[in-house]
């Protein structure tokens, strides 16, 4: 009986995101850059953004926001400012380096579609895990940690919650640097991705 109704479980959690994806508005997410930015950095923001967030159900378009036209119309979108220098300029970690990496605009408690994410505490976070050949693609991995941070904003953004997973998902409370940075993909597990559905 045990057996059975995991089985089933497994079924309707493969199920979820085609379910999903019948009536959730596509999502476009708008990046505007304060400082400069690595171009494989932003490539690799948009890529691991889009692997997290596929399992939402949600089209995702994940542009620079000179790219959107001024008449331009969109189903759903957030705005996302990353703040600082987007690339590993230096790679010496800052010890004493604390804040949030990200986070959201909220107005009397209610989630606005706006975040902000740092490039620089983000870099200065990861520097530190990088270890030998990791180094060459420093930028690339920059761009993954961003990806993952960006998903946790989206997480709050879409669900308007303020709560978080306590379990290994993007939607738990930190990432350490080398969760951000880890070949192991990461995702969202079923409570977040039904927290995010309207």
């Amino acid at each position: 009986m045990r057996s059975l109704s995991t089985a089933v479980f497994a079924l309707i959690a493969c199920l979820l995101p085609a379910l999903r994806a019948e009536s959730l508005p596509s999502l476009t997410v708008l990046l505007s850059v304060e400082g400069n930015a690595s171009a494989s950095a932003l490539k690799e923001l948009k890529y691991e953004l889009n692997s997290i967030m596929k399992d939402s159900g949600r089209t995702l378009d994940v542009r620079l926001r000179e790219q959107a036209g001024p008449t331009e119309t969109f189903e759903d979108v957030v705005l996302v400012k990353l703040k600082g220098t987007c690339k590993m300029e230096h790679l010496i970690p800052f010890m004493d380096e604390r804040g949030p990496l990200a986070w959201t605009h909220s107005t009397d408690g209610t989630i606005l579609p706006f975040a902000e994410v740092s490039c620089d505490r983000i870099a200065n976070a990861i520097a530190g895990a990088l270890w030998g050949g990791e180094r060459k693609e420093a930028d690339k991995l920059l761009g993954r940690a961003l990806g993952r941070v960006l998903a946790h904003e989206l997480y709050h953004i879409l669900g308007k919650t303020h709560e978080h997973n306590t379990d290994g998902s993007v939607a738990k409370e930190a990432l350490s640097a080398k969760q951000l940075i880890s070949n192991k993909r990461l995702a969202f597990d079923v409570r977040d991705l039904n927290r995010m559905t309207p």
